[in-house]
């Protein structure tokens, strides 16, 4: 019988120099010769339409076309009256979103704020709902090359209050846990049946693994999450379903605030 051998991820006794680096990548020439510096506060947006409104509705200014990532190459935005503050699109997916972190810290990002929408499979949060999680459990991959015990991702207590406090301003906030996942498809009614066990109201794709490297890193980090489509509960017979009746409205919202609460953070850097 053949004997199974565990693989670690990360190796703590590990010293050994990364192959590249974000703070070289983007002095590279596959980044660019004059890389950007960026202001300290960051709102890494990891949801479509949120950048068209920021430049549709404000006054903006471009900081980079294209910020020098490896994979993506985003837009970097600011307002015009609010300076210390950054908003970007993190990519699709832990790894992808982990590539911008990097990049925006090696850039000068000492603050992060992840914007996002989640799926809900737990009757205490409904369509509409901004969930502020105290911790993410991770299902991703990502983490686990970044730190070795990496089940729950925490975030930032004073960073998670200010969210909190900001978002109730204009749309109801739950503070309730979620949990973030590489497998779309893969989200059966028994994996969902253990996550609300363990806590968990929403799924995303990115935030467990953006709140574990900011911590790696030191760099205090809070996420929220709009709901934006409900799964469907064993007590009922509604399947799947995206969005609501004014779920563009309430998205509107959702970014408009989000874009107040960064230029806030931002004037107390």
């Amino acid at each position: 019988m053949k004997q199974r051998i565990r693989m670690h991820w990360f190796d703590p006794e590990d010293r050994s120099e990364a192959v590249i680096t974000a703070q070289r990548h983007v002095k590279s020439s596959h980044g660019t010769s004059v890389p950007p510096v960026l202001p300290e506060v960051c709102v890494l947006f990891e949801m479509g339409r949120a950048l068209d409104q920021l430049r549709q509705d404000y006054p903006c200014e471009v900081i980079s076309e294209h910020l020098p990532c490896f994979l993506d190459n985003p837009p970097c935005l600011r307002l015009r009256d609010a300076p210390h503050v950054c908003f970007t699109k993190g990519g699709y997916g832990a790894p992808a979103a982990v590539d911008t972190l990097e990049t925006v810290l090696a850039l000068g990002v000492k603050k992060v704020i992840v914007a996002g929408l989640c799926g809900v499979f737990d009757p205490r949060a409904q369509v509409g709902d901004v969930l502020i999680p105290t911790r993410i459990y991770s299902e991703e991959g990502t983490s686990r090359h970044y730190v070795e015990n990496c089940e729950w991702a925490g975030t930032d207590p004073a960073l998670c209050a200010f969210l909190r406090q900001a978002m109730a301003k204009a749309l109801p906030v739950k503070a309730l846990d979620t949990v973030t996942t590489d497998a779309v498809y893969r989200q059966t009614m028994n994996k969902e049946a253990a996550w609300r066990a363990r806590g968990c109201a929403g799924v995303d794709m990115e935030a467990a693994a953006l709140l574990q490297v900011c911590a790696v890193y030191g760099i205090p980090a809070a996420a929220m999450l709009l709901a934006s489509d409900g799964h469907p509960l064993p007590e009922t017979n509604t399947g799947w379903s995206w969005g609501s009746v004014n779920f563009a409205e309430v998205r509107k919202r959702y970014i408009d605030q989000i874009i107040q609460a960064g230029v806030q953070l931002g004037k107390e850097i």
